[in-house]
């Protein structure tokens, strides 16, 4: 008899119970089901919910809230597209990379230790991130911010394991969950305020205060009591190897985008790239310490929910990127707005995600998570046919989007979570949430070098059937890789400035069209993959299967 996953019972709301999987980092240690001294009191167990809370939902308003404001941070430095992706996708990298390097340290320091040292790292970083006068700074500080997140993620949800016994596991969580659904619409409203009626650098600022809060609440609790009596060994090589891969990888593409063409170093690095990313699955099928044990990698099941993963959150989160670029660069929104309509994403995976996990544990996975990725490129379509116009065309297709997510988080982190062998409910929770990183890092990547070797083209063919004259094209050959930033000279004549200012804006949103044609294929990839699930691959064995094995 096959039996539903394995989870303690959990009333928090649908979103946040996916997110605590997805989030949830290190291998599961059955040594602490014992506690290695007294039980944390009542007062100790609020506070470590309020610490996972705060620490959660400042990362979570950090990034979506970075989202909107990037459009106004390129514009604010003089940025090029490619440095602009690179504050994204500096931060994406370093903490995709080192998430499961993350949750073993925390495991060898001990979660109040290892989450001491990324909160300090997270705050320190922001604020060098405010301080940043120029983009080479504030991609720099970034590589720095997404190392601390790397440390400090795993280990505020790894605390709620060590402080609370197995039973009360699933309380905590729901109370958690409460702070954690609050701070997910709460991004993209904070950053369009920042950027409206501020300045940009208040979205870094607004973690300092969170972090001395954190911080302190920490000092307040002891050693927990669920600690792992024997930590899980490092693989240092192998992080080291999986950065260097997608670092270069991601390296040769957006500079080749900033180019306009890729080079013949761009080729080698990138060739490097996918040969050290080789290497990695090779050294992890021999080593001791692998991060990601071999049985679970040739594992049907595992292999199917990565790859969905991967191009889910490819499709997804790279169009959300370019999306917004193009509301505020293009359309003139303000950065408010652009946050406002992304608000339907977020009601509709609140209200879905519950009844999407129920329904996955039911029937199986295949039918939802096929509709999930057919539902979000009919989003994504949608929001190709907005011209501009009515602004509840853009809402509607918002709210498509967040129908298909909503589909989408609960059951394809029950599928990955039904994959785990007993003891690796961590580990596969570590690698589905560092895969769900890499698909938006590499599809931003990509689509950033895309939409460079689009955008020159088309615009240069503009100006050539429009006779422009020679200062406007001299102009443009010199400022074409700010592409929609682009600021057209107030002392060009009337009609010129009107011109070529449509002209940019027409041609950028051509471009973002293309990308989200790729994001649609992407999308409709993803909920394809599903066709392969099992209707068993949304259950897991039950305690009692297991012990028989």
């Amino acid at each position: 008899m096959r039996a539903s996953v394995r989870t303690a019972p959990f009333k928090g709301c649908g979103i946040a119970r996916v997110t605590f999987f997805i989030l949830e980092t290190g291998p599961v240690n059955k040594a602490m089901t014992k506690p290695s001294q007294h039980l944390f009191s009542a007062a100790q167990k609020q506070l470590v919910v309020i610490i996972c809370g705060l620490v959660t939902g400042m990362a979570f308003i950090d990034a979506t809230a970075l989202n909107v404001a990037l459009p106004a941070i390129q514009l604010s430095l003089a940025a090029n597209s490619a440095d602009a992706f690179w504050v994204l996708e500096i931060y994406l990298l370093f903490l995709s990379a080192l998430l499961l390097v993350g949750g073993a340290l925390g495991d060898q320091w001990g979660r109040r230790r290892s989450l001491r040292f990324g909160v300090y790292a997270f705050a320190l970083t922001s604020l060098a991130c405010a301080a940043a006068q120029d983009a080479g700074q504030l991609i720099f500080f970034r590589a720095f911010q997404g190392i601390g997140a790397a440390l400090m993620i795993p280990a505020s949800l790894a605390l709620i394991n060590a402080s609370f016994e197995p039973a009360e596991r699933g309380l905590a969580i729901g109370s958690w969950s409460a702070v954690v659904t609050l701070s997910i619409p709460l991004g993209p409203l904070l950053g369009g305020l920042a950027v409206d009626y501020a300045f940009w650098q208040l979205i870094f600022l607004l973690n300092l205060p969170l972090s001395l809060v954190v911080l302190y609440l920490l000092k307040r609790i002891p050693r927990p009591p669920f600690e792992p009596e024997h930590p899980a060994p490092l693989d240092v090589t192998g992080s080291l190897l999986i950065t260097f891969a997608l670092g270069m990888i991601i390296l040769a593409l957006l500079e080749a985008g900033r180019a306009g063409q890729f080079f013949a170093w761009h080729l080698f690095v990138l060739g490097a790239g996918f040969l050290c990313l080789a290497i990695f699955f090779w050294y992890e099928t021999r080593t001791k310490t692998a991060m990601i044990p071999p049985s679970l990698m040739v594992k049907r099941q595992f292999q199917i929910v990565s790859v969905q993963t991967l191009f889910l959150f490819a499709g997804f989160q790279g169009s959300s990127l370019f999306i917004n670029f193009m509301l505020i660069q293009s359309y003139g929104f303000s950065a408010l707005l652009a946050g406002v309509v992304q608000l339907p994403i977020s009601i509709m995976v609140f209200f879905l995600s519950r009844p999407a996990g129920r329904w996955v544990s039911r029937y199986g996975p295949r039918g939802i998570l096929c509709a999930a990725g057919l539902i979000i490129a009919a989003g994504q379509f949608g929001v190709i046919l907005y011209d501009g116009g009515a602004i509840w065309h853009l809402l509607m297709s918002m709210a498509i989007l967040g129908i298909g997510v909503g589909l989408m988080a609960a059951p394809l982190t029950t599928v990955a979570m039904a994959a785990a062998e007993p003891g690796q409910d961590g580990i596969v929770s570590a690698v589905n949430n560092a895969i769900s990183r890499i698909g938006p890092l590499l599809s931003v990547a990509l689509f950033g070098y895309w939409q460079a070797v689009m955008f020159q083209p088309q615009l240069f063919e503009a100006l050539t059937k429009l006779q422009a004259p020679a200062f406007i094209t001299q102009y443009l050959e010199v400022h074409w890789r700010k592409m929609a930033a682009i600021v057209v000279p107030t002392d060009w004549p009337p009609y010129w400035q009107d011109t070529i200012t449509t002209l940019i804006q027409t041609t950028y949103i051509d471009s973002v069209n293309a990308i989200l044609w790729g994001c649609v294929s992407l999308s409709v990839l993803s909920g394809l993959i599903a066709l392969f699930y099992r209707p068993t691959d949304a259950q897991q064995q039950s305690a009692e299967e297991e012990q028989a094995q």
